[in-house]
């Protein structure tokens, strides 16, 4: 009898064991949902965080540098023909300047003239040597001695570099009021002495 009635609890609780797992897995799933959804949810928030960061630091540079810079001379679907000709010149005199001297607060004033020759006119674009220019800070003006540009089909912006007097080394992008056929423009240029970085902006008028 003893040993019929040990079979009986033993069938019991069993039977009790599964009828406790079959209750408990519905609660199971959920949490397991619930896990998946918050690290699902930690991974999506990850990219926006560095993309945030990348946009962040151009927006700061962008601050620092003046409005206009690092937009590039680039190639829409569609830009309408400027008609600038091989040799001609494309001459930049500011009307008004300010320098900031790069990771710090401080500015200036700043002049300049620059003038190009088209070099090239290819297909999707126009190739420019920096024939002669200076470029005024504060006191101090570093004279062009070499440099190049290009520009899209439109003639409404162009980057370039160049080095200058005194071992000066520069980045140079304008963006135009129409083209550069004749018009106003905004120019920044990044320029090293070799100790110092100025980032220079300029307002000037476009003749040639």
């Amino acid at each position: 009898m003893a040993s019929r009635a040990t079979k009986t609890a033993i069938v019991a609780a069993a039977a009790l064991a599964v009828t406790a797992l079959i209750l408990a897995y519905p609660a199971m799933a959920a949490a397991t949902t619930t896990t998946s959804t918050t690290s699902s949810s930690s991974t999506g928030t990850s990219s926006p965080q560095q993309g945030g960061c990348w946009g962040n630091m151009a927006g700061q540079r962008g601050q620092q540098f003046g409005p206009g810079f690092g937009q590039g001379y680039g190639m829409g679907p569609f830009q309408a023909q400027s008609n600038l000709t091989v040799g001609q010149t494309i001459t930049l005199t500011s009307s008004s300047g300010t320098y900031r001297i790069a990771g710090t607060n401080t500015t200036g004033t700043a002049s300049g003239t620059l003038t190009f020759t088209v070099t090239a006119k290819l297909s999707e674009g126009y190739t420019l040597s920096l024939t002669s220019g200076s470029i005024t800070i504060d006191s101090t003006t570093y004279t062009v001695s070499s440099g190049s540009a290009q520009m899209g089909l439109s003639a409404s912006s162009l980057s370039g570099q160049g080095t200058t007097s005194s071992s000066g080394q520069f980045l140079i992008q304008a963006s135009a009021r129409g083209s550069f056929a004749g018009t106003s423009s905004l120019v920044s240029v990044d320029l090293t002495n070799g100790s110092t970085e100025y980032l220079v902006t300029l307002t000037a008028t476009v003749s040639g």
